[in-house]
Protein backbone atom coordinates (compact mmCIF):
# COMPACT_ATOMS: atom_id res chain seq x y z
CA UNK A 1 0.00 0.00 0.00
CA UNK A 2 0.76 3.44 -0.83
CA UNK A 3 2.00 5.49 2.34
CA UNK A 4 0.20 8.43 0.70
CA UNK A 5 -3.37 6.30 1.48
CA UNK A 6 -5.33 7.80 3.87
CA UNK A 7 -7.39 5.78 6.44
CA UNK A 8 -10.21 5.49 4.73
CA UNK A 9 -8.73 4.18 1.72
CA UNK A 10 -6.92 1.39 3.92
CA UNK A 11 -9.83 0.44 5.29
CA UNK A 12 -11.78 0.24 1.97
CA UNK A 13 -8.97 -1.69 0.62
CA UNK A 14 -9.21 -3.72 3.42
CA UNK A 15 -12.87 -4.50 3.24
CA UNK A 16 -12.79 -5.30 -0.77
CA UNK A 17 -10.13 -8.08 -0.37
CA UNK A 18 -12.56 -9.45 2.39
CA UNK A 19 -15.41 -9.49 -0.19
CA UNK A 20 -13.26 -11.30 -2.66
CA UNK A 21 -12.49 -14.09 -0.31
CA UNK A 22 -15.98 -14.17 1.20
CA UNK A 23 -17.41 -14.22 -3.15
CA UNK A 24 -14.70 -17.54 -3.09
CA UNK A 25 -15.92 -18.97 -0.20
CA UNK A 26 -19.85 -18.61 -1.26
CA UNK A 27 -19.11 -20.40 -4.63
CA UNK A 28 -17.12 -22.67 -3.06
CA UNK A 29 -19.75 -23.82 -0.67
CA UNK A 30 -22.32 -23.65 -3.05
CA UNK A 31 -20.26 -26.09 -4.89
CA UNK A 32 -20.38 -28.10 -1.58
CA UNK A 33 -24.18 -27.88 -1.03
CA UNK A 34 -24.78 -28.93 -5.03
CA UNK A 35 -22.08 -32.17 -4.76
CA UNK A 36 -23.93 -33.12 -1.75
CA UNK A 37 -27.79 -33.30 -2.78
CA UNK A 38 -28.29 -32.87 -6.69
CA UNK A 39 -25.54 -33.34 -8.33
CA UNK A 40 -24.74 -36.54 -10.50
CA UNK A 41 -22.50 -39.07 -9.58
CA UNK A 42 -20.46 -38.70 -12.22
CA UNK A 43 -19.97 -35.22 -12.26
CA UNK A 44 -18.60 -35.42 -8.32
CA UNK A 45 -14.84 -36.16 -9.26
CA UNK A 46 -14.58 -32.97 -11.24
CA UNK A 47 -16.77 -31.00 -8.89
CA UNK A 48 -13.74 -31.57 -6.47
CA UNK A 49 -11.48 -30.38 -8.63
CA UNK A 50 -13.31 -27.05 -9.15
CA UNK A 51 -13.93 -26.99 -5.30
CA UNK A 52 -10.16 -27.20 -5.09
CA UNK A 53 -9.69 -24.39 -7.09
CA UNK A 54 -12.09 -22.01 -5.31
CA UNK A 55 -11.16 -22.61 -1.82
CA UNK A 56 -7.50 -22.71 -2.79
CA UNK A 57 -8.15 -19.30 -4.24
CA UNK A 58 -9.82 -17.76 -1.21
CA UNK A 59 -6.73 -19.56 0.94
CA UNK A 60 -4.58 -17.65 -1.40
CA UNK A 61 -6.12 -13.97 -0.50
CA UNK A 62 -6.62 -14.67 3.64
CA UNK A 63 -2.37 -15.51 3.44
CA UNK A 64 -1.35 -13.18 0.49
CA UNK A 65 1.56 -10.19 0.92
CA UNK A 66 -1.50 -7.62 0.19
CA UNK A 67 -3.47 -9.18 3.33
CA UNK A 68 -0.27 -8.85 5.31
CA UNK A 69 0.34 -5.52 4.42
CA UNK A 70 -2.97 -3.91 4.56
CA UNK A 71 -2.75 -5.94 8.03
CA UNK A 72 0.51 -4.87 9.30
CA UNK A 73 -0.81 -1.01 8.29
CA UNK A 74 -4.46 -1.08 9.88
CA UNK A 75 -2.41 -2.51 12.90
CA UNK A 76 -0.60 0.76 13.42
CA UNK A 77 -2.40 2.32 16.59
CA UNK A 78 -2.69 5.59 14.24
CA UNK A 79 -5.23 3.40 12.51
CA UNK A 80 -6.38 0.89 14.39
CA UNK A 81 -7.66 3.23 17.46
CA UNK A 82 -10.06 4.68 14.69
CA UNK A 83 -11.42 1.66 13.73
CA UNK A 84 -14.90 0.52 14.68
CA UNK A 85 -14.82 -2.91 17.65
CA UNK A 86 -15.99 -4.95 14.47
CA UNK A 87 -12.60 -3.90 12.01
CA UNK A 88 -10.88 -4.53 15.07
CA UNK A 89 -11.82 -7.72 15.75
CA UNK A 90 -11.31 -8.56 12.30
CA UNK A 91 -7.66 -7.75 11.62
CA UNK A 92 -7.00 -9.63 15.07
CA UNK A 93 -8.43 -12.86 13.60
CA UNK A 94 -6.87 -12.34 10.48
CA UNK A 95 -3.29 -11.85 11.92
CA UNK A 96 -3.89 -14.75 13.51
CA UNK A 97 -5.20 -16.64 10.73
CA UNK A 98 -2.09 -15.52 8.83
CA UNK A 99 0.55 -15.99 11.14
CA UNK A 100 -0.78 -20.01 11.43
CA UNK A 101 -1.97 -20.58 7.82
CA UNK A 102 0.72 -18.88 5.69
CA UNK A 103 3.06 -21.48 6.88
CA UNK A 104 0.94 -24.12 4.52
CA UNK A 105 2.29 -24.80 1.06
CA UNK A 106 -0.20 -23.78 -1.37
CA UNK A 107 0.00 -26.77 -3.89
CA UNK A 108 -0.65 -29.34 -0.73
CA UNK A 109 -3.90 -26.92 0.75
CA UNK A 110 -5.40 -27.25 -2.90
CA UNK A 111 -4.93 -30.83 -2.72
CA UNK A 112 -5.95 -31.41 0.90
CA UNK A 113 -9.34 -29.90 -0.55
CA UNK A 114 -9.31 -31.87 -3.45
CA UNK A 115 -8.78 -35.11 -1.63
CA UNK A 116 -11.47 -34.28 1.26
CA UNK A 117 -14.14 -33.64 -2.17
CA UNK A 118 -13.23 -36.61 -3.31
CA UNK A 119 -13.08 -38.98 -0.04
CA UNK A 120 -16.46 -37.56 0.86
CA UNK A 121 -17.74 -39.34 -1.97
CA UNK A 122 -15.57 -42.53 -1.56
CA UNK A 123 -17.00 -42.34 2.08
CA UNK A 124 -20.71 -42.36 1.12
CA UNK A 125 -20.33 -45.42 -1.36
CA UNK A 126 -18.16 -47.07 1.32
CA UNK A 127 -20.64 -46.73 3.92
CA UNK A 128 -22.98 -48.19 1.49
CA UNK A 129 -20.96 -51.32 0.63
CA UNK A 130 -19.51 -51.62 4.89
CA UNK A 131 -15.92 -51.31 2.97
CA UNK A 132 -14.16 -49.44 5.48
CA UNK A 133 -10.53 -50.87 3.72
CA UNK A 134 -11.79 -48.56 0.02
CA UNK A 135 -12.30 -45.93 2.14
CA UNK A 136 -8.78 -46.37 4.69
CA UNK A 137 -6.03 -45.05 2.11
CA UNK A 138 -7.90 -41.44 1.83
CA UNK A 139 -7.98 -41.17 5.29
CA UNK A 140 -4.90 -42.29 5.99
CA UNK A 141 -4.09 -39.05 3.82
CA UNK A 142 -6.49 -37.30 5.39
CA UNK A 143 -4.75 -37.73 9.20
CA UNK A 144 -1.66 -37.08 7.47
CA UNK A 145 -2.23 -33.86 6.40
CA UNK A 146 -3.41 -32.56 9.97
CA UNK A 147 -0.88 -34.04 11.24
CA UNK A 148 1.48 -32.18 9.47
CA UNK A 149 -0.87 -29.10 9.61
CA UNK A 150 -0.76 -29.13 13.72
CA UNK A 151 3.11 -28.96 12.95
CA UNK A 152 3.18 -26.17 11.24
CA UNK A 153 0.81 -23.98 12.45
CA UNK A 154 2.14 -24.44 15.93
CA UNK A 155 0.34 -25.35 19.57
CA UNK A 156 1.55 -25.57 22.74
CA UNK A 157 1.02 -29.06 24.62
CA UNK A 158 -0.84 -31.74 22.43
CA UNK A 159 -0.98 -31.60 18.89
CA UNK A 160 -4.80 -31.70 19.00
CA UNK A 161 -5.11 -28.22 20.46
CA UNK A 162 -3.89 -26.52 16.75
CA UNK A 163 -7.08 -28.78 15.26
CA UNK A 164 -9.87 -27.74 18.31
CA UNK A 165 -8.46 -24.28 17.61
CA UNK A 166 -9.47 -24.18 14.59
CA UNK A 167 -13.42 -24.40 15.73
CA UNK A 168 -13.44 -23.39 19.15
CA UNK A 169 -11.02 -20.89 19.75
CA UNK A 170 -9.20 -21.15 22.95
CA UNK A 171 -10.30 -24.77 23.65
CA UNK A 172 -7.54 -27.23 24.38
CA UNK A 173 -7.17 -30.90 25.23
CA UNK A 174 -6.48 -30.22 28.96
CA UNK A 175 -9.92 -28.05 29.59
CA UNK A 176 -11.78 -31.02 27.46
CA UNK A 177 -10.14 -33.88 29.05
CA UNK A 178 -11.37 -32.44 32.68
CA UNK A 179 -14.85 -31.05 31.03
CA UNK A 180 -15.69 -34.50 29.27
CA UNK A 181 -14.45 -36.42 32.30
CA UNK A 182 -17.00 -34.54 33.95
CA UNK A 183 -19.86 -35.03 31.64
CA UNK A 184 -19.25 -38.70 30.61
CA UNK A 185 -18.95 -39.56 34.91
CA UNK A 186 -22.84 -37.53 35.13
CA UNK A 187 -24.31 -39.29 31.93
CA UNK A 188 -23.22 -42.66 32.67
CA UNK A 189 -24.67 -42.28 36.18
CA UNK A 190 -28.05 -41.07 34.87
CA UNK A 191 -27.72 -44.10 32.35
CA UNK A 192 -27.24 -46.42 35.42
CA UNK A 193 -30.19 -44.98 37.41
CA UNK A 194 -32.56 -45.55 34.03
CA UNK A 195 -31.48 -49.27 33.82
CA UNK A 196 -32.58 -49.89 37.57
CA UNK A 197 -35.81 -47.67 37.16
CA UNK A 198 -39.18 -50.26 36.94
CA UNK A 199 -40.36 -47.61 34.48
CA UNK A 200 -41.23 -48.66 31.35
CA UNK A 201 -41.91 -46.82 28.22
CA UNK A 202 -44.45 -46.61 25.82
CA UNK A 203 -42.47 -48.00 22.73
CA UNK A 204 -46.25 -48.25 20.11
CA UNK A 205 -44.62 -45.81 17.63
CA UNK A 206 -41.58 -47.61 17.06
CA UNK A 207 -43.79 -49.91 15.00
CA UNK A 208 -45.01 -47.40 13.36
CA UNK A 209 -44.18 -46.09 9.22
CA UNK A 210 -44.83 -42.89 8.14
CA UNK A 211 -45.28 -41.60 5.02
CA UNK A 212 -41.76 -40.08 3.54
CA UNK A 213 -44.02 -37.08 1.82
CA UNK A 214 -46.37 -36.29 4.87
CA UNK A 215 -43.12 -35.68 6.97
CA UNK A 216 -42.01 -33.17 4.71
CA UNK A 217 -44.69 -31.63 4.95
CA UNK A 218 -44.19 -32.05 9.23
CA UNK A 219 -40.50 -30.72 8.50
CA UNK A 220 -41.44 -27.42 6.96
CA UNK A 221 -44.22 -26.33 9.02
CA UNK A 222 -42.32 -26.81 12.25
CA UNK A 223 -39.11 -24.68 10.62
CA UNK A 224 -41.79 -21.97 9.97
CA UNK A 225 -43.11 -22.27 12.90
CA UNK A 226 -39.55 -22.07 15.03
CA UNK A 227 -38.67 -18.73 12.77
CA UNK A 228 -36.72 -20.22 9.76
CA UNK A 229 -37.23 -17.97 7.02
CA UNK A 230 -37.91 -19.77 3.71
CA UNK A 231 -37.57 -16.62 2.46
CA UNK A 232 -33.69 -16.39 3.03
CA UNK A 233 -33.01 -20.60 2.33
CA UNK A 234 -34.46 -23.87 1.43
CA UNK A 235 -35.20 -27.56 2.60
CA UNK A 236 -33.71 -30.28 0.78
CA UNK A 237 -32.37 -33.45 1.47
CA UNK A 238 -28.56 -35.32 2.01
CA UNK A 239 -27.19 -38.38 3.26
CA UNK A 240 -25.82 -36.64 6.15
CA UNK A 241 -27.76 -33.79 7.18
CA UNK A 242 -26.33 -30.26 7.47
CA UNK A 243 -26.69 -26.18 6.75
CA UNK A 244 -24.49 -24.18 4.57
CA UNK A 245 -24.77 -20.11 5.05
CA UNK A 246 -23.68 -18.72 2.07
CA UNK A 247 -24.98 -15.54 3.32
CA UNK A 248 -27.34 -14.38 5.63
CA UNK A 249 -29.74 -14.15 3.04
CA UNK A 250 -28.79 -17.19 1.43
CA UNK A 251 -29.10 -20.09 4.10
CA UNK A 252 -29.96 -23.90 3.15
CA UNK A 253 -30.69 -26.73 5.48
CA UNK A 254 -30.99 -30.83 5.08
CA UNK A 255 -32.28 -33.58 6.36
CA UNK A 256 -32.50 -37.19 5.97
CA UNK A 257 -36.30 -39.21 5.85
CA UNK A 258 -36.70 -42.72 6.86
CA UNK A 259 -40.29 -44.05 6.70
CA UNK A 260 -39.73 -46.29 9.69
CA UNK A 261 -37.79 -43.93 12.14
CA UNK A 262 -39.73 -40.73 11.55
CA UNK A 263 -37.33 -38.99 14.78
CA UNK A 264 -34.08 -39.32 11.96
CA UNK A 265 -35.66 -36.25 9.92
CA UNK A 266 -37.93 -35.01 12.94
CA UNK A 267 -34.89 -33.79 15.18
CA UNK A 268 -32.92 -33.87 12.10
CA UNK A 269 -34.68 -30.69 10.80
CA UNK A 270 -35.24 -28.86 14.10
CA UNK A 271 -31.40 -29.34 14.71
CA UNK A 272 -30.80 -27.87 11.32
CA UNK A 273 -33.07 -25.28 11.77
CA UNK A 274 -31.28 -23.95 14.51
CA UNK A 275 -28.34 -23.95 13.00
CA UNK A 276 -30.13 -21.79 9.76
CA UNK A 277 -31.34 -19.58 12.34
CA UNK A 278 -27.92 -18.55 13.75
CA UNK A 279 -26.67 -18.03 10.15
CA UNK A 280 -29.74 -16.06 8.88
CA UNK A 281 -29.65 -13.58 11.88
CA UNK A 282 -26.00 -12.38 11.73
CA UNK A 283 -25.78 -8.72 10.61
CA UNK A 284 -24.91 -7.73 7.47
CA UNK A 285 -22.42 -5.34 8.91
CA UNK A 286 -20.65 -8.42 10.53
CA UNK A 287 -21.26 -10.59 7.58
CA UNK A 288 -18.82 -8.08 5.35
CA UNK A 289 -15.94 -8.39 8.05
CA UNK A 290 -14.08 -11.75 9.45
CA UNK A 291 -16.46 -11.69 12.50
CA UNK A 292 -19.70 -12.52 10.47
CA UNK A 293 -19.71 -15.54 11.46
CA UNK A 294 -20.77 -17.95 14.88
CA UNK A 295 -19.03 -17.50 18.32
CA UNK A 296 -17.48 -20.66 17.75
CA UNK A 297 -18.29 -24.11 16.11
CA UNK A 298 -20.05 -24.82 19.87
CA UNK A 299 -22.13 -21.99 19.91
CA UNK A 300 -23.47 -22.66 16.78
CA UNK A 301 -24.27 -26.46 17.63
CA UNK A 302 -25.87 -24.75 21.07
CA UNK A 303 -28.41 -22.97 19.14
CA UNK A 304 -29.36 -26.54 17.09
CA UNK A 305 -29.04 -28.51 20.44
CA UNK A 306 -31.74 -26.32 22.23
CA UNK A 307 -33.69 -26.29 19.78
CA UNK A 308 -34.09 -29.60 18.91
CA UNK A 309 -33.61 -30.96 22.56
CA UNK A 310 -35.03 -28.29 25.01
CA UNK A 311 -37.86 -27.54 22.72
CA UNK A 312 -38.60 -30.03 20.29
CA UNK A 313 -38.21 -33.09 22.69
CA UNK A 314 -40.51 -31.22 25.79
CA UNK A 315 -44.21 -32.01 26.90
CA UNK A 316 -44.95 -28.78 26.29
CA UNK A 317 -43.95 -28.65 22.29
CA UNK A 318 -46.22 -31.54 21.91
CA UNK A 319 -48.78 -30.35 23.98
CA UNK A 320 -48.96 -27.72 21.03
CA UNK A 321 -48.25 -29.70 18.30
CA UNK A 322 -49.49 -32.84 18.79
CA UNK A 323 -53.08 -31.82 17.59
CA UNK A 324 -51.48 -31.09 14.02
CA UNK A 325 -49.58 -33.87 13.79
CA UNK A 326 -52.08 -36.80 14.27
CA UNK A 327 -54.48 -35.09 12.02
CA UNK A 328 -51.23 -34.96 9.43
CA UNK A 329 -50.80 -38.83 9.71
CA UNK A 330 -54.32 -39.84 10.83
CA UNK A 331 -54.17 -42.74 8.29
CA UNK A 332 -50.68 -43.98 9.83
CA UNK A 333 -51.27 -43.35 13.51
CA UNK A 334 -54.89 -44.60 15.51
CA UNK A 335 -55.52 -42.29 18.95
CA UNK A 336 -51.77 -41.10 19.62
CA UNK A 337 -51.57 -39.61 23.09
CA UNK A 338 -49.68 -37.23 24.38
CA UNK A 339 -48.05 -39.68 26.87
CA UNK A 340 -46.86 -41.99 24.36
CA UNK A 341 -45.09 -39.53 22.30
CA UNK A 342 -43.28 -37.55 24.96
CA UNK A 343 -42.46 -41.57 26.09
CA UNK A 344 -41.41 -41.97 22.59
CA UNK A 345 -39.10 -39.20 21.68
CA UNK A 346 -37.32 -39.59 25.19
CA UNK A 347 -36.79 -43.29 25.38
CA UNK A 348 -33.26 -43.56 26.39
CA UNK A 349 -31.99 -46.67 24.88
CA UNK A 350 -28.41 -46.75 23.73
CA UNK A 351 -27.39 -47.18 20.28
CA UNK A 352 -25.12 -47.78 17.75
CA UNK A 353 -25.72 -44.45 15.27
CA UNK A 354 -24.71 -40.78 16.64
CA UNK A 355 -27.52 -39.20 14.64
CA UNK A 356 -29.72 -41.50 16.48
CA UNK A 357 -28.97 -41.24 19.69
CA UNK A 358 -31.47 -40.20 22.24
CA UNK A 359 -30.47 -37.06 24.04
CA UNK A 360 -29.04 -38.51 27.27
CA UNK A 361 -26.32 -41.01 25.25
CA UNK A 362 -25.71 -38.70 22.27
CA UNK A 363 -22.87 -36.99 24.02
CA UNK A 364 -21.10 -40.18 24.94
CA UNK A 365 -21.12 -40.39 21.05
CA UNK A 366 -18.85 -37.49 21.06
CA UNK A 367 -16.56 -38.17 24.07
CA UNK A 368 -15.57 -41.74 22.20
CA UNK A 369 -14.91 -40.05 18.74
CA UNK A 370 -12.86 -37.18 20.93
CA UNK A 371 -10.86 -39.57 22.52
CA UNK A 372 -9.85 -41.44 19.13
CA UNK A 373 -8.95 -38.25 17.27
CA UNK A 374 -7.08 -37.10 19.78
CA UNK A 375 -4.90 -40.62 19.55
CA UNK A 376 -4.91 -40.84 16.05
CA UNK A 377 -3.32 -36.95 15.76
CA UNK A 378 -1.01 -38.12 18.37
CA UNK A 379 0.44 -40.76 16.59
CA UNK A 380 -0.99 -43.04 19.18
CA UNK A 381 -3.27 -45.24 17.29
CA UNK A 382 -3.05 -46.03 13.37
CA UNK A 383 -6.00 -45.35 10.65
CA UNK A 384 -6.00 -49.47 9.61
CA UNK A 385 -7.13 -50.02 14.03
CA UNK A 386 -9.97 -48.03 13.82
CA UNK A 387 -12.67 -50.02 13.47
CA UNK A 388 -11.34 -52.80 16.18
CA UNK A 389 -10.86 -49.73 18.23
CA UNK A 390 -14.34 -48.29 17.74
CA UNK A 391 -15.98 -51.37 18.68
CA UNK A 392 -13.90 -51.49 21.92
CA UNK A 393 -14.43 -47.82 22.60
CA UNK A 394 -18.45 -48.44 22.08
CA UNK A 395 -18.44 -51.16 24.50
CA UNK A 396 -16.65 -49.83 26.79
CA UNK A 397 -18.15 -45.85 26.76
CA UNK A 398 -21.98 -47.18 25.74
CA UNK A 399 -22.12 -50.49 26.62
CA UNK A 400 -23.00 -51.57 23.01
CA UNK A 401 -20.99 -53.14 20.25
CA UNK A 402 -21.33 -52.24 16.11
CA UNK A 403 -22.61 -55.64 14.22
CA UNK A 404 -20.52 -53.72 11.09
CA UNK A 405 -18.58 -50.91 9.98
CA UNK A 406 -21.41 -49.33 8.24
CA UNK A 407 -23.05 -48.68 11.71
CA UNK A 408 -19.68 -48.93 13.23
CA UNK A 409 -16.70 -46.44 12.43
CA UNK A 410 -17.69 -45.73 8.54
CA UNK A 411 -21.41 -44.15 10.01
CA UNK A 412 -19.97 -39.68 10.35
CA UNK A 413 -18.62 -38.08 6.78
CA UNK A 414 -17.17 -35.59 9.10
CA UNK A 415 -13.21 -37.04 8.80
CA UNK A 416 -13.54 -37.81 5.38
CA UNK A 417 -14.38 -34.08 5.27
CA UNK A 418 -10.91 -33.72 7.52
CA UNK A 419 -12.76 -31.93 10.12
CA UNK A 420 -10.63 -33.23 12.73
CA UNK A 421 -11.46 -30.61 15.90
CA UNK A 422 -14.55 -30.19 14.92
CA UNK A 423 -16.86 -33.89 16.85
CA UNK A 424 -15.68 -32.18 20.67
CA UNK A 425 -18.01 -29.07 19.73
CA UNK A 426 -21.28 -31.08 19.62
CA UNK A 427 -20.96 -31.61 23.28
CA UNK A 428 -19.95 -28.31 23.89
CA UNK A 429 -22.87 -26.97 22.47
CA UNK A 430 -25.12 -29.07 24.40
CA UNK A 431 -23.52 -27.65 27.82
CA UNK A 432 -23.68 -24.15 26.56
CA UNK A 433 -27.27 -24.59 25.54
CA UNK A 434 -28.37 -25.28 28.83
CA UNK A 435 -26.28 -22.30 30.17
CA UNK A 436 -28.17 -20.37 27.96
CA UNK A 437 -31.41 -21.82 28.94
CA UNK A 438 -31.42 -21.27 32.31
CA UNK A 439 -30.16 -17.20 31.74
CA UNK A 440 -32.92 -17.14 29.32
CA UNK A 441 -35.58 -18.80 31.34
CA UNK A 442 -34.55 -15.78 33.77
CA UNK A 443 -35.68 -13.64 31.36
CA UNK A 444 -38.62 -15.14 29.98
CA UNK A 445 -39.91 -16.17 33.23
CA UNK A 446 -43.27 -17.81 30.76
CA UNK A 447 -40.38 -19.77 28.85
CA UNK A 448 -43.30 -22.83 29.19
CA UNK A 449 -46.16 -21.18 28.24
CA UNK A 450 -44.66 -19.51 25.00
CA UNK A 451 -43.26 -23.11 24.29
CA UNK A 452 -47.00 -25.10 24.28
CA UNK A 453 -48.41 -22.04 22.22
CA UNK A 454 -45.87 -22.24 19.85
CA UNK A 455 -45.37 -18.78 20.17
CA UNK A 456 -41.48 -18.55 19.57
CA UNK A 457 -40.63 -15.11 18.55
CA UNK A 458 -39.58 -13.81 22.05
CA UNK A 459 -37.38 -16.96 22.41
CA UNK A 460 -35.98 -15.99 18.93
CA UNK A 461 -35.68 -12.64 19.05
CA UNK A 462 -33.76 -13.65 23.19
CA UNK A 463 -31.41 -15.75 21.38
CA UNK A 464 -30.72 -13.42 18.26
CA UNK A 465 -30.13 -10.20 20.86
CA UNK A 466 -27.94 -12.11 22.71
CA UNK A 467 -26.39 -14.85 20.65
CA UNK A 468 -26.59 -14.17 16.67
CA UNK A 469 -26.36 -10.77 16.67
CA UNK A 470 -22.85 -10.81 18.25
CA UNK A 471 -21.26 -12.73 15.36
CA UNK A 472 -17.45 -13.77 16.16
CA UNK A 473 -17.29 -10.30 18.29
CA UNK A 474 -16.38 -12.67 20.98
CA UNK A 475 -15.55 -16.11 21.80
CA UNK A 476 -17.38 -18.38 22.71
CA UNK A 477 -16.12 -18.53 26.27
CA UNK A 478 -16.26 -14.71 26.56
CA UNK A 479 -19.65 -14.89 25.06
CA UNK A 480 -21.30 -17.35 27.69
CA UNK A 481 -19.59 -15.43 30.07
CA UNK A 482 -21.62 -12.24 28.85
CA UNK A 483 -24.89 -13.51 29.04
CA UNK A 484 -24.43 -15.88 32.35
CA UNK A 485 -21.35 -14.83 34.04
CA UNK A 486 -20.10 -17.73 34.24
CA UNK A 487 -17.49 -19.74 32.06
CA UNK A 488 -18.26 -22.90 30.13
CA UNK A 489 -19.73 -25.05 33.16
CA UNK A 490 -21.09 -29.21 32.87
CA UNK A 491 -23.51 -28.54 36.12
CA UNK A 492 -26.67 -26.76 34.25
CA UNK A 493 -26.29 -29.99 30.95
CA UNK A 494 -26.28 -32.43 34.38
CA UNK A 495 -29.00 -30.71 36.42
CA UNK A 496 -31.06 -30.47 33.25
CA UNK A 497 -30.47 -34.37 32.17
CA UNK A 498 -31.25 -35.77 35.61
CA UNK A 499 -34.39 -33.43 36.11
CA UNK A 500 -35.63 -34.75 32.93
CA UNK A 501 -35.40 -37.93 33.27
CA UNK A 502 -36.30 -38.48 37.06
CA UNK A 503 -39.45 -37.08 35.84
CA UNK A 504 -39.62 -39.84 32.89
CA UNK A 505 -38.95 -42.89 34.58
CA UNK A 506 -39.47 -41.94 38.05
CA UNK A 507 -35.94 -43.18 39.81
Amino acid sequence: MNEQKTHEDLLNYYIGLLSKIQHYREMAGLAHWDMATYAPKQGKSMRSEALGTLSTEAFKMSVSPEMQNILTELSEEEHFNKLPEKYQRSIKKDIKHLDKFRKIPEDQYRDYVVLTSKAQNIWEKAKEDNDFETFQPYLEKIVDFNQRMAKLVGYEGHPYNALIDRFEEGMTVEKLDTTFGELKRGIQGILDKIKNSSKTLNKRLESVNLSVEKQKILSEKILEKIGYDFECGRLDESVHPFTIGLNPKDVRVTTRYQEDFFKTALFGTIHEGGHGMYEQNIPLELFKTSVGSAASTGMHESQSRFWENVVGRSEAFWKGLLPEFTELFQDEIDKLTLEEMVDYINIVEPSMIRVEADELTYSLHIILRYELEKDLIDGKISVKDLPKLWNEKMKEVIGIEPKDNREGVLQDVHWAGGMFGYFPTYALGNLYSLQLTEALKKDLTDFTTLIENHNFAPIKGWMIEKVHQRGNLRTAEELIKEITGEGLSVKPYLSYLEDKYKKIYQF
